[in-house]
């Protein structure tokens, strides 16, 4: 508010008042995350009845700090920290920096509002200021068309997906309402005013407020599991609530089929890039996933819907990377391929009933290694003032920091050891696997996510290639290109540093609190009761992925290395693939296809049947009655003789309907 309404008068000092406040929230919210991952299995929440309804269902507001809302607060407030650095530098030559600002600060205010929402209401209105905070940075270019057309189209198809998620939210409000707490929450949901509903002998999940977990209460005990309702809950409702919470988040984290709008999102600032499309908002989805399983649970089918959507677009997403000449785009699709690992692993994490902790690990390591590929990617754009790949080259000379650390962000991403994404990626990929072993159905899609590895190497080090590889640049602006300040530099290496270090955190025994279910994936041993046992079968499938990532850089430098520049032939069998990956699958057209053949066509029906049928009909009495009032406003001639004509008139045929008319009716209706 500070800034929205006075960073007029504050100009540059805007920047510097953003980085204290978002400061502090880093303070308070590492502060909230230790002191939660102290209290071991005891769930945080403080919160009051917002309003009552008549039938005694209350809507609650207030805060949880849960393991999976300490772990998120990490995230979102340690890569916000460094991005609104960043952007001192970065974004100091542009216009409108209050507004920027103020938008971002209120962006970080949304997700942490999501991170500590503590029941579903709560969580979507703090749902969609994410959303709206998202259409106004995309479109913070306002005066260019595609930054604003961009902006529209992510606020359009995230809100189909929005839709959705309320859809889900009524569902599960519906199979729920009139089914009683977990045996081991009635006594502590009571603390809630008004909590128990006529009519129930124990408290129902509605009429406490909807809240996700009572307070004090053990981590370790699903709450409301699907799983401990299959007897009384509606099976099939249950499975088309959970497919419908996955059509929100894949809405958020840009799953297959709403994933369109995140290329395009790439018009916004690169910093705008780095903290919502690469560790918060898009990772909204992904945590809504999370909680959902945590306190809701998913039916099996629903949890292999979400296991094979997140595979396939793992995969898919993959396939575009290869093909994008521009630098943000590449990392954007990277994204939506990571996110699709990081949907995949909840939905196995829900098949098997574990907590899931494999998702969220792989979630906090690309959190750091993404955004530090985007701010990678703002240096040299800062530098060069282009974003096409074909245009830069030799610039590991000029920028060595930043070529540096954006190698150590593209070996995280490639799954590399010991960078943090090696090992959280084992950790989905062993969870994934298991899962396969239980239900051959998802044996395919972990498939795709193991080709998935070999893409992600492939695309990613073909774009550190073009990039810096090479002894000179290709284009003017790289033969003159330098390192930026400290203040940029600075969160780069900063991001390099959690990039390498990251993936060792579940070593330390807080940590893993934040992680529930996360058994797989460090060293090739498993977690048990009795410490860390050799698991045979993951330290096979590390060595697998790696050597699928290997193969990939191999390809890439092959292809790309020293300075090479690989295109393919006019007359290359490739040319037409290489085309529909260009065309991104041709949904863009597909979707425009939709829009102008099947909705505006049926706004064109619906649109003649207003006009000419409704509004027809309407317009067909207003003339009957403005012809007959015509016709008898001419009889009003104003003569006496004229007006008795009709009098006697009148009473001739009155005394003819007395005589015969009544006599004939009654005769006729037997009277």
């Amino acid at each position: 508010m500070v800034l929205g309404l006075g960073g007029r008068f504050l100009g540059k000092a805007s920047g510097w008042i953003a980085v204290a406040a978002e400061g502090l929230a880093l303070l308070a919210g590492v502060w909230i995350a230790l002191t939660e991952a102290s209290a071991s299995t005891v769930y945080h929440d403080r919160s009051f009845v917002w309003f009552s309804l008549p039938d005694g269902t209350n809507l609650v507001m207030g805060t949880l700090v849960s393991p999976l809302g300490a772990l998120m607060l990490i995230v979102v407030n340690v890569v916000g920290f460094l991005v609104v650095l960043y952007s001192i530098e970065y974004m100091g030559h542009e216009e409108g920096l209050p507004r920027y600002y103020a938008e971002l600060m209120l962006f970080l205010t949304a997700m942490n509002g999501v991170v500590l929402a503590d029941n579903y209401v709560e969580f979507i209105l703090f749902w969609e200021l994410v959303g709206l905070c998202s259409y106004l940075l995309i479109g913070f270019f306002w005066k260019r068309p595609s930054a604003a057309s961009a902006a529209k189209k992510a606020f359009l198809v995230t809100r189909v997906g929005d839709v959705m998620f309320f859809v889900g939210v009524f569902i599960f409000f519906t199979a729920f309402a009139t089914q009683t707490v977990n045996p081991a929450f009635a006594s502590s949901v009571s603390v809630y005013p008004g909590a128990s509903c006529p009519g129930h002998l124990t408290p129902t999940w509605a009429c406490s407020g909807f809240v996700f977990a009572p307070p004090n209460t053990d981590s370790n005990v699903p709450f409301l599991a699907a799983s401990a309702l299959s007897g009384a809950a509606n099976q099939t409702l249950m499975t088309l609530g959970g497919i419908m919470i996955l059509g929100g988040a894949a809405g958020k984290s840009a799953q297959f089929p709403l994933h369109t709008w995140l290329p395009d999102a790439m018009e916004g600032p690169t910093t705008v890039s780095a903290l919502i499309h690469a560790a918060t908002m898009v990772a909204a989805g992904v945590f809504l996933l999370a909680i959902t399983s945590m306190y809701l649970g998913f039916t099996p089918d629903a949890a292999l819907v979400i296991l094979g959507i997140g595979g396939f677009t793992a995969l898919f997403a993959g396939t575009m990377g290869l093909v994008a000449n521009d630098i943000k785009r590449v990392i954007a699709y990277s994204t939506m391929s990571q996110l699709g690992y990081m949907t995949m692993a909840v939905g196995a994490a829900s098949f098997l009933v574990v907590g899931p902790g494999a998702g969220m690990y792989h979630l906090f390591t690309h959190a750091f290694f993404k955004a530090l590929l985007f701010l990678s990617a703002g240096s040299v754009i800062h530098a060069l003032n282009t974003q096409d790949l074909f245009e830069m080259g030799g610039l590991l000379k000029a920028m060595p920091v930043t070529g540096y650390t954006m190698l150590i962000g593209a070996l995280a991403l490639s799954g590399v050891p010991p960078f943090s994404g090696f090992f959280s990626k084992d950790a989905l990929l062993s969870l994934t696997w298991t899962a396969a072993q239980k239900d051959p159905v998802a044996l395919p899609f972990f498939l795709m996510a193991a080709t998935g590895v070999f893409l992600t190497a492939l695309y990613t080090f073909r774009l550190w290639f073009l990039t810096f590889s090479g002894s000179k640049g290709r284009s003017e602006a790289a033969h003159h290109a330098h390192e930026p300040s400290w203040i940029m530099r600075a969160p780069l290496v900063t991001l390099a540093a959690l990039s390498v270090v990251a993936g060792f955190f579940p070593l330390i025994g807080g940590f893993n609190h934040w992680l529930p279910g996360l058994s797989y994936g460090i060293f090739g041993f498993t977690q048990t009761s009795k410490g860390w046992v050799f698991a045979a079968a993951d330290l096979e499938l590390a060595i697998a992925s790696l050597a699928l990532a290997f193969a990939g850089i191999a390809v890439a430098f092959a292809l790309w290395g020293n300075g090479r520049v690989f295109h393919l032939a006019d007359d290359s069998v490739w040319k037409a693939p290489q085309k529909v990956l260009v065309r991104k699958y041709y949904f863009d057209e597909a979707y425009d296809g939709l829009a102008h053949g099947v909705i505006l066509g049926a706004a064109r029906v619906f649109d003649w049947v207003d006009r000419y049928v409704i509004d027809g009909t309407i317009h067909g009495f207003e003339q009957v009655f403005s012809m007959a009032s015509l016709r008898a406003r001419r009889a009003q001639t104003g003569l006496v003789s004229s007006y008795a004509m009709w009098i006697v008139f009148g009473l001739v045929l009155l005394l003819i309907f007395v005589l015969y008319g009544i006599p004939y009716l009654g005769t006729l209706w037997g009277g």
